[in-house]
């Protein structure tokens, strides 16, 4: 009985090992016993990305108050990028949000603009969006588009 279990054993490795090898070589045993395998799904490739959606902000104008007294003014364009089903509800809260990035950027930029130094943008854009986050709930706003910040 001990040897008849073994036989069958390795009969059953012989079989796998021959299949396994068949498939690894690139030849199907179903199809060369006549029996066809379900087509296998390919999922479909998925669709390409939505084109970003902006919500205009418009020129942002800040006074930089340095030692009590408006020292210089910057000046940039913002964009917001959006999600298509979240810009009526960014665009209908701009008044909100110009309040609150006014009333952040002029504190920010009066520490820290300093003298012969550029609008550092990264720092500007990555604060703003913050702001938007507090002002409008994470997840509104994608991207903050800082253009043509200038410092006069």
């Amino acid at each position: 009985m001990g040897r008849l279990i073994i036989i069958i054993v390795a009969l059953l490795v012989l079989i796998g090992g021959g299949v396994g090898g068949m498939y690894f070589f690139g030849i199907d045993p179903l199809v060369k016993l006549g029996i066809s395998a379900p087509a296998v799904h390919q999922d479909e490739p998925p669709p390409p990305p939505l084109p970003p959606s902006y919500v205009e902000f418009g020129v942002l104008i800040i006074p930089v108050i340095q030692d009590r007294e408006v020292k210089k003014q910057a000046e940039m364009i913002v964009r917001l990028q959006v999600e298509p089903k979240n810009k009526e509800i960014v665009a209908k809260n701009l008044p909100r949000l110009q309040n609150a990035f006014l009333g952040d950027m002029i504190g920010f930029l009066s520490v820290t603009v300093r003298e012969g130094q550029p609008l550092d943008v990264v720092a500007i854009q990555n604060r703003l969006l913050m702001t938007g986050d507090k002002t409008l709930g994470a997840g509104f706003l994608k991207d903050v588009v800082v253009e043509n910040p200038v410092l006069k």
